[in-house]
């Protein structure tokens, strides 16, 4: 009877150690993400009405700020950035080049004719390169500009698919989930025939990492990141980041240079931004601010923070 009770207290010792060790590993997982990321560093020093966001030196890719930056959220146009350097991966391996060519499907025509949609004209038949397509993708957010890289750079856009998972995984990104190109939502119907919205979701964390590796591989996407106005053919196009010199939130103490904003229902206003000052590059992540303008206001409290 002895030997019964003490096998059974050696058990309940077991359980417990069991339920501290899985704590344990819980609030490890909520503080730090699989690139040791934490997910709240100083978030208590800036009051930031969003749902997430981090702040990092560009240079050696440390913290400097962050509110719940490992939470999966949806990241809306901001993908273009992972869309953008997958191009420019490319270009650089002579897969393809800035000349290469590309017409639209019927499906991209008709995008392009949704007016919630940001996109530039296209006709069906018609040919585009990779540099126009690309401007356009970066400056006015064009859905159906980044749609035609994906087949310019993998022949159709699920191969363009696989290729942002992969990349994802090659970096140890594993907040990440994928099924548009571009950010758009997609609609798809369950068994019981409701309809229901899925996004493109990543942490704040990942978007930094992605952000990084674009600025430092491949710098030259800020030549196109800065232009606030250029045009598409005969199109005037206008970019959404409004920080950007000549712009109506741009800030001369922060002379922003990029690099994306997002926005869909799901994932609300989102901004990632990069500024070059006093020999540091600071890149900033915000996700699920409350308007378009709210995203500005808080970047402005970031930077303040990461430089001050």
């Amino acid at each position: 009877m002895r030997h019964a009770k003490k096998k059974s207290k050696k058990n309940f010792l077991w359980i417990i150690g069991i339920v501290v060790i899985a704590i344990c590993f819980l609030l490890w997982k909520n503080n730090f993400g699989p690139n040791s990321m934490p997910s709240n560093y100083h978030a208590n020093q800036v009051d930031l009405n969003v749902k997430s966001a981090v702040a990092i030196d560009a240079k050696n890719g440390n913290v400097i700020y962050a509110k719940n930056a490992n939470q999966s959220l949806p990241i809306a146009s901001m993908t273009k950035l992972l869309t953008a350097y997958l191009t420019l991966k490319a270009i650089k391996e002579k897969k393809i080049s800035w000349d290469t060519t590309v017409s639209p499907t019927q499906e991209i025509i008709n995008l392009g004719s949704n007016p919630d949609y940001a996109s530039v004209p296209l006709n069906l038949g018609q040919k585009y390169t990779v540099k126009e397509l690309y401007d356009a993708a970066l400056i006015k957010s064009t859905n159906n500009a980044a749609r035609m890289l994906a087949i310019a750079v993998s022949g159709n856009e699920t191969n363009f698919l696989n290729q942002m998972r992969q990349q994802a995984n090659k970096w140890k990104l594993h907040n990440v989930k994928f099924v548009t190109v571009d950010g758009l939502p997609e609609k798809k119907k369950n068994l019981l025939g409701m309809t229901t919205t899925i996004e493109n979701k990543m942490s704040a964390n990942d978007m930094a990492i992605i952000a990084r590796k674009l600025v430092t591989d491949y710098p030259e996407v800020l030549n196109t990141t800065k232009v606030a106005k250029a045009y598409f053919r005969n199109t005037l196009m206008t970019n959404s980041n409004k920080m950007l010199n000549g712009l109506s939130d741009y800030d001369p103490n922060y002379p922003v240079d990029g690099l994306k904003t997002g926005t869909t229902d799901g994932a609300g206003s989102c901004f990632t931004c990069t500024v070059d000052k006093n020999n540091k590059r600071v890149i900033t992540v915000i996700l699920g601010a409350q308007n378009d303008n709210e995203r500005f206001l808080e970047t402005k409290k970031l930077l303040n923070y990461s430089f001050n």
